[in-house]
């Protein structure tokens, strides 16, 4: 069974400000650099007219992964090659998918975005990120520990990138 995965985050920035940090090639490159663990790449770049579309890797040391999940991944670091896609729907609103593979692991991440400006600004915050995900890992016995080791660091990335594009902006 998968494992639901829920972000939501505000920003003192309007959603055409946050859009465009998220789909910038200087933007994701920081963000590899301090986020993206071992051997991070952008492995693609496209951004016409008013769709983008861009494809990294991440890597998780072993050493830093819990014992159920070292059985699974063997030798070598975790290979996490990740994709989102976004298009403006309207001004202000703006949607994407992300899926991300983990190489040598039968796990499936797939989620969709929306990121669009507050009809009623809270105090500073006038726009709001949410992710709506899963995480599916196809392994009996330790599938379901897994996925909760997974949608949890999920989790916890989501709002480290929330952090460094706050500070970005």
């Amino acid at each position: 069974m998968a494992r639901r995965i829920e972000h939501r985050s505000t920003s003192e920035w309007p959603a055409s400000e946050v859009h465009a940090a998220l789909i910038d090639l200087e933007y994701l490159r920081g963000r590899l650099a301090e986020l993206g663990g071992t051997r991070p790449e952008l492995l693609a770049h496209d951004v016409s007219g008013s769709t983008a579309r861009f494809q990294l890797r991440q890597g998780v040391s072993t050493d830093s992964l819990p014992p159920v999940a070292r059985t699974v991944v063997g030798a070598g670091d975790l290979v996490i090659d990740r994709t989102e896609s976004w298009r403006r729907a309207e001004d202000g609103h703006y949607t994407g998918e992300i899926a991300a593979e983990v190489a040598g692991v039968p796990c499936e991440i797939t989620g969709s975005m929306w990121l669009r400006d507050l009809a009623e600004p809270v105090g500073d915050q006038v726009s709001e990120f949410l992710v709506d995900g899963s995480v599916k890992v196809g392994l009996p016995f330790v599938g379901g520990k897994l996925e909760d080791l997974v949608a949890d660091q999920v989790q916890k990335l989501l709002a480290r990138e929330e952090r460094f594009t706050a500070d970005w902006l």
